[in-house]
């Protein structure tokens, strides 16, 4: 009988369902749904454990940043920002881009030039994010779960 919660394996590499069981407390789900929950936390622990692989691949090294008083990143947590730093390659918003949205939105004199720049400059890094994750889960051996959504 298939366990209800099991083991994911991302290139051999294990991730306990123990540790999938830790990581869901961070992940909302409806009422009487926990096992969304821990979807998105074995997803949340693969997309890392990809992440992390490629960095021991390409051996870079970061120092853990300042978050605050008293707070800093984890070395797992620098390598990755490093990692998503050099790798992370989003479209460049063009003026005209900017200035086609803002013609949409003309009657909302709130939409600036500038808040539309910004939130197409997000849109083009959520999308970069995203390709290089999927680049990463196409290419890679995972079992345990469906990283398909």
């Amino acid at each position: 009988m298939k366990p209800l919660t099991p083991d994911v394996f991302v290139n051999g590499d294990k991730i306990p369902a123990t540790e999938i069981a830790v990581e869901a407390q961070n992940h909302k789900a409806p009422a009487g749904k926990p096992g969304l929950a821990w979807r998105a936390a074995a997803r949340a622990l693969v997309i890392r454990k990809l992440l992390l692989q490629e960095v021991a691949q390409s051996g870079l090294i970061s120092k853990p940043a300042s978050l605050g008083p008293d707070r800093a990143e984890t070395e797992e947590e620098a390598v990755i920002r490093a990692y998503l730093d050099a790798n992370l390659k989003p479209a460049k918003v063009t003026d005209d881009e900017v200035t086609a949205v803002t013609k949409r939105f003309k009657d909302n004199p709130d939409a600036t030039k500038a808040d539309i720049r910004e939130q197409l400059e997000r849109i083009a890094w959520t999308r970069a994010a995203s390709n290089l994750v999927n680049s990463l889960v196409e290419q890679a051996e995972i079992s345990g779960i469906d990283m398909v959504t």
